[in-house]
């Protein structure tokens, strides 16, 4: 302790003084300033104008299809994009803000004249088995991963036609890890994921038959919806079952495992290899998801 006239001051070690609080202060001031600035020039650069030229899409409160519409964009405007999305373009037009999915603007889809409720989804479409993975083979050594791949090229090109945002495990005879299936379909913000495969049995021509398997009780309502639509087909419906599979059971959205018949099945494999019963499937899945995605 020293005196400094009448006055008695105390200087504790670690201790800042007052006018060294306050700077402190002033320089937490000042970088948490800079920060919201850089933040705020970001948005700002990132905005971009586009110009939508869809007859007529819905501009929703998030980017899903199921969230509310705020209005709908009629005819060619341009609006100003600041954000993105799972696929889904976050606008500001003519005062409001929302969302619209990156994959309509430029289509000829027109959501005033249509019920078309595929149109705003996401589905992931896995091709099973592929590259070094043949999968099952039937009696004539035919390999499960060549009629999967065609089956999911097959609804592909159903899905596109409703103007569905379609994303393939596989295009093409290629090897995917089982764990990077449903992480694509989770990282891009998927709605539902749809897996082809063929079962098979020890013995051949002892089964026959198609099969929905779900995981997640939420898929439940999926697997009863396509299987019912598939009723259709020619082989027996075997209805759906709870089924212990990585691809679905790693999958945060509703999601199935279609086994569309026995490729050791000699019955079967007369359907299975036919290009008719994969355009017939392909159609009847996506009738199946029409009836889905409108509750």
């Amino acid at each position: 302790m020293r005196k400094v006239g009448d006055r008695v001051r105390f200087q504790r070690k670690g201790y800042l003084s007052e006018p060294n609080l306050l700077i402190l202060l002033r320089v937490v001031i000042l970088i948490a300033g800079l920060g919201i600035l850089i933040v705020g020039l970001h948005q700002f650069t990132n905005r971009q104008k586009i110009t939508i030229t869809a007859p007529a899409i819905i501009l929703r409160q998030q980017a899903t299809p199921s969230s509310s519409a705020v209005t709908t964009i009629n005819g060619t405007k341009t609006v100003t994009k600041v954000g993105e999305k799972n696929g889904w373009y976050h606008v500001i037009v003519s005062g409001h803000r929302g969302w619209v999915p990156s994959w309509l603007i430029h289509s000829n889809y027109n959501a005033t004249s249509t019920s078309n409720h595929l149109a705003e989804e996401t589905i992931v479409i896995d091709a099973g088995h592929g590259g070094s993975d043949s999968g099952a083979l039937s009696t004539s050594n035919a390999m499960e991963k060549t009629y999967t791949l065609k089956m999911a090229l097959a609804l592909q090109q159903q899905l596109k036609n409703q103007y569905t945002r379609v994303i393939m495990t596989r295009s093409s005879d290629q090897t995917v890890a089982l764990a990077s299936r449903p992480a694509l379909a989770n990282k891009d913000g998927a709605n539902l994921f749809i897996s082809f495969h063929f079962d098979s049995t020890d013995t051949a021509n002892t089964a026959s038959g198609f099969t929905a398997y779900y995981y997640h009780s939420f898929s439940k309502s999926l697997a009863a919806t396509l299987s019912k639509s598939l009723n259709a087909l020619a082989l027996t419906n075997r209805g759906t079952a709870y089924g212990n599979f990585q691809v679905i059971r790693d999958s945060t959205m509703p999601a199935v495992l279609l086994e569309m018949g026995y490729i050791n099945s000699d019955t079967d494999f007369t359907y299975i290899q036919s290009a008719n019963y994969q355009k017939v499937v392909a159609e009847l899945v996506t009738d199946g998801l029409k009836t889905y995605t409108k509750s």
